[in-house]
């Protein structure tokens, strides 16, 4: 049986984007660090973050089939 897991990001203050719509401050993580992750899929990203994100982020996707984005958000995370 498939289950569905909702993630949301956002900083404390609740908000996702600041008032000029940057995200810089909730996934500035994905590129502030020097070991590389690869995200895989058809069109293969990699990031680079710290060790401790890194071990996070693949034992947070490691079972993971699909990710689902808004438009929005995969467009501000390039």
């Amino acid at each position: 049986m498939s289950r569905t897991i909702g993630i949301m990001s956002m900083s404390l203050d609740g908000f996702v984007a600041d008032v000029d719509g940057g995200v810089a401050e909730v996934f500035d993580w994905y590129a502030a660090g020097d070991v590389e992750v690869q995200a895989g899929g058809a069109d293969a990203m990699a990031f680079r973050m710290s060790a401790a994100s890194a071990e996070h982020f693949r034992d947070l996707t490691a079972g993971l089939g699909a990710v689902i984005t808004g438009r929005r958000t995969f467009d501000a995370a390039d």
